[in-house]
């Protein structure tokens, strides 16, 4: 199986890494200083956790036109989409395009006249580049998780990050759940920006945790009762209203440990514009819903 990674960020560098370790040849579209780094080191993923280490030269190519692939994995911020869709345009080919990140719109963000096949997917790491390297830890809680189907190149897909110790679950309702988790995110940013971006100092405050537990309740329950369906399974509990002390503890806890710098506030730090996006985004789609005051005062800080 062919592959094009586009954006060699930390989840397209610990994925492309993945495939590219699996025997599958990866190729990544050059586009600036990032790209550069991948010409010398190759793919380069380092778990935190079990501190093992993939490094994968790869092909750069200069346009997506340049070769023929299978596979095509989108991981750019939901902000950058746009600027991608002139380069899906030009594949040749019927390749699986999967876009493999936050994508609050689903389909509706994305033409309907690319090449191929469009599936939608999220990941199941947190991480951050460090020296040209990916540094990552998977998230047990969240497994990547792909759009039910998807074909033989998405099953081979699939099928190599079991081989390589990645959970992955199957949801028919993609769509859906990129909304529910982009309220998550979004609720989660937000509380962040109000403790200058430091999981530990929102740790401290668990008023504010308790206004995000309170706001992803608020987006929950408004897209739920606009019929929206697939809500994550790991947050679906844990954010019933009744729940809500339980949510609080748990956040504050997480915030304190690793997994709070590395999975939340770095790339919150990081991906500034594409978290306000995604609050602009929220609240566009959830305009005049009413009970959801908390959700609206918490993403206006963002």
């Amino acid at each position: 199986m062919r592959v094009l990674v586009i954006g060699a960020g930390v989840i397209g560098t610990v994925y492309g890494a993945q495939l590219a370790a699996a025997g599958h040849p990866v190729s990544v579209l050059r586009h600036g200083r990032r790209t550069d780094e991948v010409a010398r080191l190759g793919l380069v993923a380092r778990d935190v956790v079990d501190h093992t280490s993939q490094t994968a030269p790869v092909e750069l190519v200069p346009e997506a036109g340049a070769g023929s692939y299978d596979l095509v994995l989108i991981s750019v911020w939901a902000t950058q989409l746009p600027a991608v869709i002139d380069d899906l345009r030009r594949l040749s080919g019927a390749p699986a395009l999967l876009f493999f990140g936050n994508n609050p719109t689903g389909r509706a963000a994305l033409p309907g006249d690319l090449p191929g096949t469009v599936h939608l997917g999220f990941p199941g790491i947190g991480g951050s580049m460090a020296d040209g390297a990916a540094e990552y830890l998977r998230l047990p809680q969240q497994p990547t998780t792909l759009q039910t189907g998807g074909g033989l190149s998405v099953a081979q897909f699939e099928a190599v990050l079991h081989s390589r110790g990645f959970a992955v679950t199957r949801t028919p309702e993609m769509d859906g759940w990129l909304a529910y988790h982009a309220v998550f995110v979004a609720s989660v940013a937000a509380a962040l920006s109000r403790c200058q971006g430091s999981a530990v100092e929102l740790a401290a405050h668990r008023s504010t945790v308790r206004l995000m537990c309170r706001a992803i309740e608020e987006g929950f329950r408004a897209l739920r009762r606009a019929g929206v369906q697939g809500v994550p399974r790991n947050l679906r509990t844990l954010h019933l209203p009744v729940l809500r002390p339980v949510a609080v503890r748990y956040w504050s806890r997480t915030m304190r440990s690793p997994m709070g710098e590395r999975c939340f506030a770095a790339h919150a730090r990081h991906a500034r514009p594409e978290m306000r996006a995604l609050a602009s985004e929220v609240m566009n789609r959830l305009d005049d819903v009413p009970d959801t005051g908390h959700l609206r005062r918490l993403l206006a800080s963002t």
